[in-house]
């Protein structure tokens, strides 16, 4: 045998990935009404997120919006360009660099990303409950995970 693992369910990454894909399963369906692929709502909801908020206000950049959520910036493109094409994000002129362009949500995207996220909150809830008072717990080993990489 070529692994060090006696079971399949030894393997930290192999667990990740099954409890990833059964998580993103539920997320599937709960942005299923509301026509949204789980990129888009992340995309959509930060672009929202991130615009209520005074220091990215009208100068958030795709680059930005790319970093703030960990996504590849060719991936971020695609699916903002997707977005805009929906009528969910609108890409106008940077108030302070020139090469770059500001992505704003419209109002209907604002409104689309605030109905969404309710959905997704209770998917998540329910996914995570069966944690009960270790999901804190959860919380930080996967922020530890996801900070070493950064």
């Amino acid at each position: 045998m070529s692994t060090e693992f006696e079971e399949a369910d030894e393997s930290p990454g192999f667990l990740l990935w099954q409890t990833t894909s059964v998580w993103q399963r539920e997320i599937r369906r709960a942005l299923e009404p509301f026509g949204l692929t789980h990129p888009q709502f992340v995309l959509l909801f930060s672009c929202h997120y991130l615009n209520e908020r005074d220091e990215w206000a009208g100068r958030l950049t795709q680059v930005q919006l790319a970093q703030n959520v960990r996504m590849d910036v060719n991936v971020t493109s695609q699916v903002l360009r997707k977005l805009e094409q929906q009528g969910y994000v609108r890409r106008g002129p940077h108030p302070t660099d020139t090469r770059a362009h500001a992505i704003v949500p419209t109002p209907e995207g604002s409104e689309l990303a605030n109905r969404a996220v309710g959905a997704v909150e209770a998917a998540d809830r329910a996914f995570f409950s069966v944690l009960g008072t270790e999901t804190r717990q959860l919380l930080e080993m996967l922020k530890r995970l996801a900070g070493e990489r950064s």
